[in-house]
């Protein structure tokens, strides 16, 4: 394939996808600043692996695993305390209206306790990923995500009520 047409195709996914790729990065970072380089990364990793794309999956799929793993990663490599993102850098993030971003930062707030792995298959389950395609992305077996999700979800509705 010619390298420009290649190029350009590359773009028309990312832009087709940039919102998947936006709100996995927004889940891990701790501030503006660590998610423009954590969608760098993402990104670079994207580049990097389109050719092995084999179009078993969706590309969506793809794109969600590959942004998942790489900000996973990231996070595991470079754990620290304080690696929750502020609350309050949602709405400037995710550029939305006042109700909206009151809202995320609810959600934001139960869903950052969570650990790396939970927080991306509740992503990938609110974004109405089926357990199959959430399964796909995460390596593990229908039935484990479906549990996992139950439980999940029984833990954000707790803490919601605390």
């Amino acid at each position: 394939m010619e390298r420009n047409t290649e190029s350009q195709q590359f773009l028309e996914i990312v832009d087709a996808n940039k919102h998947l790729i936006s709100k996995v990065c927004l889940m891990y970072a701790r501030d503006h600043e660590h998610f423009k380089d954590l969608y760098q990364e993402v990104m670079a990793t994207l580049w990097q692996g389109i050719r092995s794309f084999n179009g078993v999956s969706k590309i969506s799929t793809w794109i969600y695993r590959v942004a998942l793993n790489t900000c996973v990663t990231y996070h595991r490599r470079h754990s620290r305390a304080d690696s929750a993102m502020s609350i309050s850098d949602v709405a400037e993030i995710a550029d939305c209206s006042q109700e909206h971003a009151s809202l995320l930062r609810q959600m934001y707030a139960l869903i950052s306790q969570l650990d790396p792995v939970d927080k991306g298959i509740i992503m990938m389950w609110l974004d109405s990923s089926s357990y199959d395609e959430i399964a796909d992305v995460t390596g593990l077996s229908r039935a484990n995500v479906a549990s996992r999700i139950y439980r999940i979800r029984q833990r954000l509705v707790k803490k919601s009520n605390e």
